[in-house]
C-alpha cells in the first residue's frame, strides 16, 4: 500500500514538474520569437472589447499595412501616451491628410474620440488567448519569475526526497508482506 502511494506520489510530482516546465518553455519562446515573426503580444487589461475579447486576454497583433485594413477589424493602437489600445475598426476614412480609422470597443456605447490615424495602428489583432495575460503579466515580473523558479525547485527536490525514500519505504512494504513466524 505504501509502496503503491510512494510511486503514485512520485509520478504526480514528476508530471506536474515536467508539466510547469512544458508550460514556462511555451510561454517564454512565445513571448521572444513573436516579435521576430512580426508579432506583437499585447494583454488585455479592460473590458472594452468583452465579450469577443475578455479581460486577461493575450492578444496576438501582426503588424499590418494601413490600407489592408477594413471595418470589421480588430486592431491594436498605440496612443501618442504610448499606452496600447485593442479596438475594432468601425469605418475606414480616406483623406487628403491620408487614412484614418474610427474605432469602438465591442462593450463601449459610443466610438472612440476622434479619428485614428493609420500611423498609430500597430497591426491587426487575429488571435487572443483568453486568460494567457494573466499569466505572462506574472511571469514578465521578478515575482512571477521567482515564483516560477520556487515552484519547479519544490517540485525537483520533493521528487528526489521521494526517490531517495523509495528504497527505505520498499522494504518496509516487503516487511510487513512476509509471513508471520518465518
Amino acid at each position: 500500500m505504501i509502496l503503491n502511494l510512494s510511486r503514485l506520489a512520485r509520478r504526480a510530482v514528476g508530471i506536474t514538474g515536467i508539466a510547469l516546465l512544458v508550460i514556462l518553455i511555451g510561454f517564454s519562446l512565445l513571448t521572444h520569437l513573436a516579435p521576430l515573426t512580426g508579432r506583437e503580444l499585447f494583454v488585455i487589461i479592460s473590458g472594452s472589447m468583452e465579450p469577443a475579447v475578455p479581460i486577461g486576454s493575450l492578444v496576438v497583433t501582426t503588424r499590418t499595412d494601413a490600407t489592408t485594413i477594413e471595418a470589421g477589424d480588430v486592431v491594436t493602437i498605440r496612443a501618442e501616451s504610448g499606452v496600447a489600445v485593442t479596438h475594432r475598426v468601425l469605418r475606414v476614412v480616406d483623406t487628403p491628410a491620408g487614412r484614418f480609422f474610427e474605432t469602438k470597443g465591442d462593450a463601449n456605447d459610443s466610438p472612440d474620440d476622434g479619428l485614428v490615424p493609420a500611423g498609430a495602428i500597430v497591426g491587426a489583432a487575429d488571435l487572443h488567448v483568453p486568460y494567457a495575460g494573466y499569466a505572462s503579466a506574472f511571469l514578465s515580473s521578478g515575482l512571477g519569475r521567482a515564483a516560477a523558479l520556487s515552484a519547479l525547485v519544490a517540485l525537483s527536490l520533493t521528487y528526489l526526497l521521494l526517490q531517495l525514500l523509495a528504497p527505505t519505504l520498499d522494504a518496509s512494504s516487503q516487511k510487513r508482506a512476509e509471513p508471520i513466524g518465518s
